[in-house]
């Protein structure tokens, strides 16, 4: 069943993400938000890139209360500062600054 590149999702979660938000499903938009991340990471694009628009991710999620698809989120963030070398700790310090 999988018949196109992953490659091919990525401009059509951006664009549910934009609908989502402008009619008012904030569930689907942060979860297109989402998936779009973790396929970025899956397709290799770079981490750098990768971790700017996580960041911003989790700022539009936070905006919207959407803790449990941040959560998601923060794991990946979490991952790619990893694999870049830097802050190690970075995923712990975002999750206990929600559990706080």
């Amino acid at each position: 069943h999988w018949t196109s590149p992953l490659q091919d999702t990525i401009a059509p979660l951006l664009k549910g993400y934009q609908i989502g938000l402008e009619i008012g499903d904030n569930d689907s938009a942060c979860y297109c938000l989402s998936t779009r991340s973790y396929h970025l990471h899956f397709i290799g694009r770079n981490l750098d890139s990768i971790q700017k628009e996580l960041e911003a991710s989790i700022r539009v999620m936070t905006l919207l209360n959407h803790d449990d698809v941040k959560l998601h989120t923060i794991t990946l963030l979490a991952t790619v500062k990893k694999l870049r070398g830097i802050d190690a700790k970075a995923g712990d310090k975002i999750l206990d600054s929600m559990l706080a």
